[in-house]
């Protein structure tokens, strides 16, 4: 049986759903699909959500849609608390959501409290204190925070 003939709908086939998953409604199914499972029920589910809301934030993040990847991130850190494996990572990125939007009381108390945990002990994607200390400093500066 000579199947060539399918190569092209099957082709426009996962064009059309990767396009669709880049638009609001692909990314609530994500959501959906990530959130299903019920949080301390099985450890490896709980991972693999934890991870999917992560990547599906970064991917959101991409876009420039802070406001999304914000709630995306916030969804993560609520649902597995310190216990996921992305919790300071989720929490680092949540920091240029906040600048973006403008909230930058927020942005920079996420950065005290990555220092003050020393975050960056505990997860290599999040930069050194003193490249923190700089970053809530100019924070500070910039926008004349407390």
């Amino acid at each position: 049986m000579d199947l060539s003939g399918l190569k092209w709908p099957l082709i426009v086939v996962v064009v059309v759903f990767l396009g669709w998953l880049c638009t609001s409604g692909g990314v609530n199914w994500m959501i959906t699909k990530s959130t299903t499972a019920v949080v301390g029920q099985d450890a490896e589910q709980d991972m693999l959500d934890e991870a999917r809301l992560t990547k599906l934030a970064g991917f959101v993040l991409w876009q420039f849609k802070y406001e999304k990847a914000g709630e995306i991130m916030m969804m993560a850190i609520d649902r597995y608390g310190e216990n996921g494996p992305n919790f300071l990572y989720n929490q680092y990125r949540m920091v240029k959501c906040y600048e973006k939007v403008k909230n930058y009381q927020k942005a920079h108390d996420i950065i005290i409290a990555l220092m003050n945990a020393e975050a960056s002990q505990y997860d290599d994607r999040i930069p050194e204190r003193d490249n923190l200390a700089l970053r809530a400093e100019k924070l500070k500066e910039t926008h004349e925070l407390r």
